[in-house]
């Protein structure tokens, strides 16, 4: 009886032992990957994320679950770059205010009227974009992804077909966006820096009349009410992407590293399809709603493009966030890619 009793505690104990050893090993073999986003959640951005984390579980046979924070949950832009830094988060979703957070010169990209249209975007973000992943890479990134998500244009309550128009107003900046503050500065535009929830207060209250901004967000945000009339011109695009910690990354083993960037991958056709619509959709409803697509003379056009042309002294440059290198060979690239076309 005794003995019986003995080989049942025995049996309990390694039991007990086994589990606790499944517990212990549970966390090597699992790599929990937090990632955060500024997409609403149950868009379709957010969405095709959580695909991706589906797809992520299947590729690694579960060992690499990506769990997805939207609305901002994880911070503005630079909070959650700070925040990778620092281990708390290990992925985000980044427009171009983050990528420069963590490699400026990867702002070049988004600097006014360099790049010029479509075809000029699509070369810049299959061609040109991979030139700075060795940086993000020195700096403790992994970037997943590359992506456009339209373009940027000038709204404002007054008729802004020129520069000199601009510059009579004073324009809302995201406080983030230093770079871009003491670049408008330094070509003598008066700007305020406001964060995105604050722009339609400074609207109202007149303490700002300009915005800059893709339709979408224009429509979103109801600024186009006070901001009606709407610069045509394609000032910069919106570039963005996916990164992950370096820290993160070679947690994961590297027998999914390929697997699992081609299936982020998949996303960009679908990020770039759905701001297409979106842009699209606010367009329209703007339209009915009183915005004022101003009408541009050839003369309005060049003023443009001159004060934007050249060497862009104001943000290129030593102690500038672009350097001279750098820029020199994007333009070049871009330049060649133009007179191809």
């Amino acid at each position: 009886m005794i003995y019986i009793e003995d080989m049942c505690m025995t049996k309990k104990i390694l039991l007990i032992l086994t589990l606790l050893f499944a517990a212990a090993l549970l966390p090597l073999c699992a790599v929990d990957i937090k990632m955060g986003s500024l997409f609403p959640e149950g868009t379709e951005w957010d969405r095709s994320l959580r695909r991706i984390a589906r797809e992520w579980k299947e590729i690694s046979n579960g060992r690499v679950r990506l769990k997805i924070y939207p609305n901002g949950i994880a911070g503005s832009e630079e909070d959650m770059v700070r925040k990778m830094r620092f281990g708390q988060l290990d992925s985000a979703v980044l427009t171009s205010i983050g990528m420069n957070k963590i490699v400026s010169d990867s702002l070049v990209l988004s600097l006014p009227f360099l790049v010029q249209n479509e075809e000029e975007l699509d070369f810049a973000i299959e061609e040109l974009t991979p030139m700075f992943d060795d940086d993000f890479s020195e700096k403790g990134f992994e970037v997943l992804l590359w992506s456009k998500s339209g373009w940027i244009n000038f709204f404002s309550s007054k008729e802004i077909q020129g520069p000199d128009n601009l510059r009579k107003t004073t324009m809302s900046v995201s406080p983030g966006e230093q770079d871009m503050i003491e670049a408008f500065e330094a070509l003598d535009f008066k700007v305020y820096p406001l964060a995105v929830n604050d722009t339609l207060m400074g609207l109202q209250s007149g303490m700002i009349d300009t915005v800059y901004t893709a339709p979408m967000g224009a429509a979103a945000y109801q600024w186009f009410a006070l901001a009606p009339n709407m610069n045509p011109l394609k000032v910069m695009p919106v570039i963005g992407g996916i990164v992950l910690s370096e820290r993160a990354w070679k947690k994961i083993p590297k027998k999914y590293h390929e697997e699992l960037k081609a299936s982020i991958q998949s996303v960009k056709m679908d990020f770039q399809k759905e701001t297409e619509r979106l842009n699209a959709e606010a367009m329209n409803v703007m339209r009915k709603n009183g915005l004022v697509e101003l009408e541009l003379s050839e003369q309005d056009e060049k003023a443009w493009y001159d004060l934007f042309s050249g060497d862009y002294w104001f943000i290129v440059g030593p102690d500038k966030p672009v350097s001279r290198e750098v820029f020199n060979e994007v333009n070049s690239r871009l330049e060649a890619f133009r007179n191809n076309q």
